[in-house]
């Protein structure tokens, strides 16, 4: 089910990730799943959103992206114990460029949308979504499914 709803999505999961997410819902139903993987595709556009510096990457040289240098959203603030901090005092027009990781301090908003490489979807945006989620199928309620399913199913057909 988790890979059904990922689909095609750009995700750097493995079979045992996967495999993992699948024993963390044990009990969800299908629709707590759906649930779970449209919130989880959200994290990496919520990283962009939250994002204070962004990573310089180079890429193909494409119509859109002309330079083939992408940006994509540091996931935490700072990137690296080097990278200077916005001071009140700074002048305007200061280059907050790391020269240690690279970064630079931006938001989503500087980001020329032909730049922006999202994060691809990992097991950590699933196990923030897990943090907030909740099951809607009790274990009583799967109990009685598979006491209905032995006394009147095709259990094993």
């Amino acid at each position: 089910m988790l890979k059904l709803n990922v689909g095609d999505t750009p995700n750097n999961l493995s079979e045992h990730d996967f495999e993992n997410i699948g024993i963390l819902t044990d009990g969800a139903s299908g629709s707590d799943i759906a649930i779970l993987v449209n919130e989880a595709l959200m994290e990496p556009l919520r990283t962009c959103q939250q994002a204070k510096q962004f990573l310089p990457l180079s890429g193909e040289v494409t119509e859109e992206n002309k330079t083939g240098k992408y940006l994509t959203p540091c996931r935490q603030y700072p990137n690296c114990a080097k990278c200077p901090p916005r001071l009140s005092s700074d002048k305007p027009n200061t280059d907050y460029s790391c020269g240690t990781c690279k970064a630079v301090r931006m938001s989503l908003w500087d980001v020329p949308g032909e730049q922006l490489k999202a994060p691809d979807v990992c097991v950590d945006d699933f196990k923030k979504t897990l943090e907030h989620s909740h099951t809607s199928v009790s274990p009583e309620e799967l109990e009685r499914f598979v006491e209905w399913t032995q006394q009147f199913g095709q259990e094993g057909v």
